[in-house]
């Protein structure tokens, strides 16, 4: 029996109020840890790589119950045998695609004024993550569709409003470049942390803005080792 947790108390620390994003989060950082461990010799030498991947299970069932999100299969229905994990990750994914559903259509015609050094922080965020991707193992396609989604987020730059939609988008393309789908994103935690820095700043001029510290808005991507969202196959190019 694993007596290590996928979740660190960072995470818990760093998790949004809400429990849909709180959700969302966790089970990013959950994957990246999950991930890691696959090139963690020591990791893998306490435990196989079946025992940390129960782990993962028992412990996102018990989050899901905590934060009230329904649609998993119990813990003890998951773990028996190679299908029925199979099942859970295909609950999951439906879980998942639901909350993202819901948060994207709370920010479609959601905009925000950005002040010039806002602008130029973001600037900067995007090259950064433009180098990012031209690093990366990622196919011509998926690079493509990277570059076409960071474009998108600074030409809103170049409004009076900039729309907060197309940032929600690369934020989810971002999530879909995962380790252990078809090609991934080299170094994903810098990725994910400058994804990050650039929704801080979006939030920041929002909550400004409004006045409103507790401004809805879009959950942070998970920065443990590295793994996001599960394949977003919804997310459009």
């Amino acid at each position: 029996m694993i007596t290590e947790t996928l979740i660190a108390d960072e995470i818990w620390a760093e998790a949004p109020a809400d429990p849909n994003e709180a959700f969302l989060f966790i089970v990013l950082a959950a994957r990246a840890r999950l991930d890691s461990v696959e090139h963690d010799d020591q990791a893998r030498s306490k435990y196989d790589l079946l025992q940390w991947r129960r782990q993962y299970i028992y412990e996102l069932c018990a989050v899901a119950a905590e934060l009230g999100i329904g649609g998993l299969p119990s813990a003890k229905d998951s773990v028996n045998t190679p299908e029925a994990m199979a099942k859970f990750d295909a609950d999951m994914a439906l879980v998942l695609t639901k909350i993202k559903a819901s948060q994207r259509a709370l920010l479609r015609s959601d905009s925000v004024k950005l002040p010039l050094v806002t602008k130029q922080g973001i600037r900067d965020d995007l090259e950064a993550l433009r180098a990012r991707v031209n690093s990366s193992n990622l196919s011509e396609e998926k690079k493509a569709a990277l570059h076409k989604k960071i474009d998108a987020v600074e030409a809103e730059l170049d409004n009076s409003r900039s729309s907060l939609r197309p940032l929600w988008l690369l934020a989810g393309a971002v999530a879909a470049a995962v380790p252990g789908a078809v090609g991934t994103l080299a170094d994903l935690s810098p990725a994910i942390d400058t994804v990050n820095k650039i929704v801080a700043r979006a939030h920041e001029a929002k909550a400004h803005e409004e006045g409103a510290a507790d401004y809805y808005h879009i959950p942070r991507l998970g920065h443990e080792p590295s793994i996001l969202i599960a394949d977003q196959r919804t997310t459009s190019t």
